[in-house]
């Protein structure tokens, strides 16, 4: 199969628009948290309480929720790496 230039572009764009999106953000977040939550669970919870504090309630409980969906799913916070 073969991509032409245009096809080529499009992917880019949809790639640079993703990169730069919420989503692309929270995904990246919850794989930081995955990596400590590896080496030390207390920094892991530490920062979850820190979300919770300077944020709101609804973005802690959906950052841990993510963050136990995707650990369950044996995700460990590898680049790149979102388990659906």
């Amino acid at each position: 199969m073969t991509t032409t230039t245009e096809e080529s572009l499009n992917l880019h764009e949809f790639s640079m628009n993703f990169h730069s999106s919420e989503e692309y953000r929270h995904q990246c977040e919850v794989r930081q948290v995955l990596r400590w939550r590896s080496e030390n669970r207390d920094k892991a919870i530490s920062y979850l309480n820190k979300v919770r504090q300077k944020r709101d309630e609804a973005a802690a409980n959906k950052l841990e929720h993510d963050t136990r969906e995707q650990w369950a799913k044996g995700n460990r916070g590898i680049k790149g790496d979102w388990r659906g």
